[in-house]
C-alpha cells in the first residue's frame, strides 16, 4: 500500500506540527493525518520478540510507532512498539510495551498500522488551534480570546484620557478659538476635528470659526504603545451673529519681566489689559495668570496694567461681574510672553 502523503496544504513543509518526519498536516482539514499505514503480521510475535515480521513495510516511515492489534478506528487495546530501522517486511531494533502498552502474543495475521493515528494526531492539532483561538492573533485578536479581552481592559484602564477646554465656545463670526489640551501620559500624536470640515495635529490648536453654526469637536489621541483616546464635545462650540462675546486683549503680548530689566539695567514692560466687554458691567476682577489680581469697582474704568516680576507664559484672565450679578470670565486666545 503506497504511503499516503497529504499534499493539499502547500504553506506547510513536512515535519511541521507532527508526530513524525513523514507526516504532511492538512491544515484545511484539521491537520488530519493522511499516512495510517496498514500491513499484517506474517508470522506470530512472542512475548519476547526482537523483531516484527510483516508482509509490506514501504508505507511506513524509516523509524516510528507501531499499532499491533488494531485495526484503524477501531476499539480495543494494542501493543505500541517503537522501531528504529525496517527491511522491506522486518521492523528491527524494537522497544516493546512503548508508551506504557502492554506486551502482548499477536497471532500471524494481526493488523499492524502506523503509529501516527488520526484521531490522536487530529486531537493534538485540536488543542494548538484551541489555544490559538483561546488566546487570538497579537494582531486584531478576537473580542472573545484571551488577547482581545487583555487588549479590551488595556483600552479601558490604560488608555490615555483625553481632556481639554475651549475658549471662547460661543461669539460671532469669525470666532478664535483656543483649544488647551490636558491630557496626563505619553501620548505622541493628538487629531483634532473641529467640526467645521477641519483638523489639526497640534497639541493645543487654535482655530477660526468662519460661518455661524453649532459644532462638535472631538479630540483623538494615540499613544507610543498604541493606546488609542477619544473624547467628543457634542455641540460645544457655539458660532452666530446673535451671539457677544465678552472680550479683552493686552498691548504688548510679550517683552521684559522685572528680573530681565534689571539685570540689563533697563525698563520692565508695563503691560496693559483693555476690556471692551459690551453690558451693564459693575466691576471687573483681573487676573494676571502669575498670583497677582486686581479688583476694580468703578464700572467706567475698563483698562489696568501690570508689570511681570519673572520670565514666564502667563495666562491671564478678567472675570466681569454685570448689574445683575452675572459672571463671565474672559481669556486671551494668545498666551503673554515675558523674558
Amino acid at each position: 500500500m503506497a504511503n499516503q502523503i497529504s499534499t493539499l496544504d502547500t504553506g506547510y513543509s513536512i515535519g511541521d506540527l507532527s508526530l513524525f518526519p513523514v507526516a504532511k498536516d492538512t491544515k484545511a482539514s484539521l491537520y488530519e493525518a493522511k499516512n495510517d499505514a496498514i500491513t499484517s503480521l506474517r508470522q506470530s510475535m512472542t512475548f519476547n520478540s526482537k523483531f516484527v515480521i510483516v508482509d509490506d513495510t514501504s508505507a511506513f516511515p524509516p523509524n516510528g510507532i507501531l499499532h499491533i492489534g488494531k485495526n484503524p478506528g477501531e476499539a480495543g487495546a494494542g501493543e505500541l512498539i517503537w522501531y528504529n530501522a525496517k527491511t522491506s517486511t522486518v521492523f528491527k531494533d524494537l522497544i516493546r510495551g512503548f508508551a506504557g502498552s502492554r506486551q502482548s502474543y499477536w497471532p500471524a495475521g494481526a493488523p499492524v498500522t502506523s503509529g501516527v493515528m488520526a484521531e490522536h494526531h487530529n486531537a493534538i492539532k485540536d488543542a494548538l488551534l484551541k489555544i490559538e483561538r483561546d488566546l487570538g492573533l497579537i494582531k486584531f485578536p478576537s473580542a472573545l480570546s484571551l488577547n482581545g479581552i487583555l487588549q479590551a481592559q488595556e483600552n479601558r484602564f490604560l488608555s490615555p484620557k483625553p481632556v481639554f477646554r475651549a475658549y471662547p465656545v460661543k461669539g460671532s463670526p469669525p470666532m478664535k478659538v483656543r483649544f488647551q489640551n490636558f491630557t496626563t501620559g505619553n501620548p505622541v500624536r493628538y487629531l483634532w476635528d473641529f467640526g467645521d470640515g477641519t483638523t489639526s495635529v497640534d497639541k493645543s490648536p487654535i482655530h477660526t470659526y468662519l460661518t455661524e453654526g453649532v459644532y462638535t469637536v472631538r479630540l483623538n489621541i494615540i499613544t507610543g504603545t498604541g493606546a488609542q483616546g477619544i473624547v467628543t464635545k457634542n455641540n460645544y462650540i457655539l458660532v452666530s451673529n446673535e451671539q457677544k462675546t465678552p472680550f479683552f486683549y493686552v498691548l504688548p503680548n510679550q517683552g521684559d519681566s522685572i528680573q530681565t530689566a534689571t539685570a540689563n539695567s533697563t525698563s520692565p514692560t508695563e503691560f496693559s489689559f483693555v476690556d471692551q466687554t459690551d453690558g451693564s458691567v459693575a466691576e471687573r476682577y483681573w487676573i494676571f495668570g502669575d498670583g497677582e489680581t486686581l479688583n476694580v469697582t468703578d464700572p467706567n474704568i475698563h483698562t489696568a496694567t501690570h508689570q511681570y516680576a519673572k520670565p514666564g507664559i502667563y495666562e491671564p484672565s478678567l472675570m466681569v461681574i454685570f448689574a445683575n450679578q452675572s459672571l463671565k470670565r474672559v481669556f486671551l486666545v494668545d498666551k503673554i510672553v515675558v523674558f
